[in-house]
């Protein structure tokens, strides 16, 4: 069968394609190698908790339109995180007054133009920051940007916050779903024309032949290989997977090899601990605690909710660090880090602990990373990865979004922009 629309990828930034194409009375066929829809938005819902645990994205950022139009569609509950942080060194705790003010100030003294440099190399050229300020804005940007602070682009750190920050109301603000992340994504998906949309899960795309107005994929599943046809394609795969050359195009995309060699996969280690008892503050509005562990410098609670999960989070060096201890020393260094930070006995804290979850998104064959990042001339990478082919390949993803990089809102967003080309195409 031909269709109007071929989408690789039934993540958020697919979904949000395929809703608008279908809408709009295409005929769209969306392929995804996972079993499930949803892509990096993995949640786990657990009957005895309050709320899901999520194993992949779990905030939203701002109240941009395109989340919280979701949300208010699908009657979700957001509730709005506090906005409490705090430091945690040599034994004792020092609460961060103004988090965000201390890294807006920073990442406001970035040059707009000029050469650029990695956000590490505008640390050391800046004499008059304190190492107090440089940790916490060194830890901020490796944890928030699942980056490298040796390899991030300074200036696109610059204008994608600024503009967040202009653009999307309460920009620093955050919050989390009761339902969890995935009614975002159950709400894409129900909102697909039923008589419009072919949705294959359990299908990998190998091979990409294209010609102008033409497209052929070859593909293989559990039971076949086989080959969709389409005016026109929306590729949705993730940066690591984008790099990592699993599927081929003939002919190759060399315009995109420019834009890819300056966008980075961003590595990242979550893992959700459980316990028997809600050990770590009384009132709950405990919520973010960072320090400078070299292996898991970042906590949080589940606040406002009342819930017995602390998750821990490494992003870039520290998530190479945990990384290559290996699987099976990852647990044990993260509650190790748990106990040091949090300045608990460990052998309460394993006395307590009743589960453990995580997912190796830099293993999983699908995504290869956990998001992407703009390495040190990559200002543009993103809109020029975004940019189509021949009125015929179309680019979406959160490796896409020039502002909104490494989130759901950004996805989303991305696969309407994608959309749009195609439906003006």
């Amino acid at each position: 069968m031909n269709y109007d629309v071929l989408i690789i990828g039934a993540g958020a930034a697919g979904l949000s394609a395929a809703r608008t194409l279908s809408g709009a009375g295409k005929r769209v066929c969306i392929i995804e190698a996972r079993e499930r829809v949803g892509g990096r938005v993995h949640s786990l819902h657990i009957p005895d908790l309050p709320h899901p645990i999520e194993l992949g994205a779990e905030f939203i950022h701002g109240e941009g339109s395109s989340t919280f139009s979701i949300v208010d569609a699908a009657a979700l509950t957001a509730a709005e995180l506090p906005d409490d942080h705090w430091w945690s060194e040599g034994g004792e705790w020092k609460q961060v007054d103004d988090f965000w003010g201390e890294i807006d100030a920073v990442r406001a003294k970035i040059p707009a133009s000029g050469k650029d440099v990695s956000f590490a190399g505008f640390l050391r050229s800046r004499k008059e920051l304190s190492p107090d300020v440089c940790e916490l804005a060194r830890n901020f940007v490796e944890g928030y940007h699942a980056s490298h602070a040796e390899r991030i682009s300074a200036q696109a750190l610059r204008a994608a916050d600024s503009e967040q920050d202009e653009e999307t109301e309460g920009g620093n603000r955050q919050f989390r779903l009761a339902q969890g992340q995935d009614s975002i994504i159950a709400w894409l998906r129900a909102g697909l024309d039923p008589e419009r949309t072919d949705l294959r899960l359990g299908t990998a795309a190998r091979c990409v032949q294209w010609s102008p107005g033409k497209v052929e994929v070859e593909c293989a599943s559990a039971v076949a290989t086989e080959r969709i046809r389409a005016k026109a394609l929306i590729l949705t795969i993730p940066i690591g997977v984008w790099k990592a050359g699993t599927l081929a195009f003939e002919p190759p995309l060399r315009e995109k090899e420019n834009a890819l060699s300056h966008i980075e996969a961003g590595h990242v280690v979550k893992i959700a601990f459980r316990f028997r008892e809600r050990f770590w503050d009384e009132d709950g509005t405990v919520n973010f605690l960072h320090s400078g562990d070299r292996f898991m410098p970042t906590w949080w609670t589940s606040a406002p909710f009342r819930s017995p999960i602390l998750t821990g989070w490494a992003g870039g060096a520290a998530a190479d660090a945990l990384l290559a201890e290996g699987a099976e020393a990852l647990c044990d260094l993260a509650l190790e880090a748990l106990s040091t930070a949090w300045l608990v006995p460990r052998k309460r804290i394993d006395a307590l602990l009743t589960g453990s979850y995580t997912h190796n998104w830099q293993n999983d064959p699908f995504s290869r990373c956990a998001y992407s990042y703009a390495a040190v001339g990559g200002k543009n990478a993103a809109a020029n990865l975004a940019r189509p082919l021949k009125k015929t390949l179309f680019f979406a993803g959160e490796a896409t979004s020039s502002d909104e990089t490494g989130t759901v809102a950004g996805a989303i967003e991305s696969g309407r922009r994608a959309a749009r080309e195609v439906l003006r195409a």
